[in-house]
């Protein structure tokens, strides 16, 4: 990982999502339930009916699709398993796109890794995928994995489509889980500046931003900010740190990929608008590419705003995280509220009347 984690490899597990939208593995956690956003008694969440299971309990599926939050780890799997699987292949998805057919794509199990990348800055996202379609189609239908951040999804649709390439008619999609608690204290042990693991974690949950820890970048960032011990002082500066790590773009592809890209104060203050709309509407997130919004999910086109594009980038940070195809929430409650909280302070201070 970065400059404090050293390589580290831990055991991951995937949860499959229905062809509803639904996981059918159980209720995804970091150690205990968190309460939503204006979630209502459960009655939107996922039915249980199996356990989440390792990746490599689907190799022998004709094609699936990896589901993943950004810095989730899902280039880490891949290139695991496409070394680990007998005849896989790893490839980025703008590679297999902008270069001419490799020999080695032939004959094999193609991971072809980062849909959300070639999709980025794109007007009309369903330009890449359809190049990554027709070169599937003229490789002879192989075996392929694809992967993708969970915003640049588009569910039942891209489901669909992807199913017209697949050798056997079907295409599997998968969430890729959280790091369980041996996960988060495996790869904080291998941090050169953690130097009580379980002091770190027991921390981070104090202060609220356990969130931080279920997601690989994001523990890595957090580790290094606070390397040694430095805390931020109080719980206001905690969850101003926590937020602009959560909202900051890693991935390079993004990045140059979308160069009109909202500074991180303008997202943030998106971030807040989004969840004080939310919170005061008593509903559990929003409705994105793939889903249909309800009174449980708002839709963007409902909301008055001149830079919708901004809500739609915020939407595509760590801040938010996907409960099912087509919708997004924030990933913990107390950081919503926060973000509202400021907003709301920002309106008021600016004229608003309370």
């Amino acid at each position: 990982m970065g400059r404090g984690i050293v390589t580290a490899f831990v055991p991951r597990t995937c949860t499959e999502i229905g062809a509803d939208g639904s996981s059918s593995g159980a209720e995804r956690s970091r150690g205990g339930a968190f309460d939503r956003p204006g979630r209502r008694g459960g009655e939107d969440g996922p039915t249980v009916s199996q356990p989440p299971q390792p990746l490599e309990d689907f190799r022998e599926r004709d094609a699936y699709v990896l589901l993943g939050a950004p810095g989730a780890g899902k280039t880490v799997e891949f290139e695991r398993e496409a070394d680990e699987c007998e005849g896989g292949c790893y490839v980025t998805a703008r590679n297999f796109i902008g270069l001419d057919t490799r020999p080695e794509w032939r004959g094999t199990t193609l991971f072809i890794d980062g849909l959300d990348e070639v999709r980025a800055g794109k007007a009309d996202g369903r330009s890449p995928f359809d190049r990554i379609r027709r070169r599937l189609d003229r490789l002879g239908r192989p075996r392929f994995r694809l992967s993708c951040r969970e915003a640049d999804w588009f569910g039942a649709n891209d489901r669909r489509h992807l199913e017209s390439v697949s050798a056997g008619g079907k295409v599997t999609v998968l969430r890729l889980d959280p790091l369980s608690g041996d996960g988060i204290r495996e790869l904080l042990s291998h941090h050169s500046d953690i130097y009580d693991v379980d002091g770190f974690v027991r921390e981070a949950r104090e202060r609220g931003i356990d969130s931080l820890l279920a997601n690989p970048q994001s523990l890595e960032m957090l580790a290094d900010a606070v390397a040694g011990g430095r805390w931020p002082e109080t719980r206001m500066e905690t969850f101003a740190l926590a937020c602009e790590k959560l909202v900051r773009e890693q991935n390079s592809e993004h990045r140059c990929a979308s160069r009109d890209r909202p500074a991180i104060p303008e997202l943030l203050n998106a971030a807040g608008r989004l969840s004080a709309l939310q919170l005061l509407a008593g509903a559990a997130g929003y409705a994105v590419p793939g889903g249909e919004p309800d009174d449980d999910y708002l839709g963007l086109e409902h909301i008055p705003e001149d830079r919708r594009e901004t809500l739609r980038h915020v939407l595509g940070t760590r801040l938010f995280e996907s409960p099912g195809e087509g919708r997004l929430a924030p990933i913990h409650r107390q950081i919503a509220e926060f973000l509202a909280a400021r907003y709301l302070a920002k309106l008021i201070v600016d004229g608003l009347p309370a």
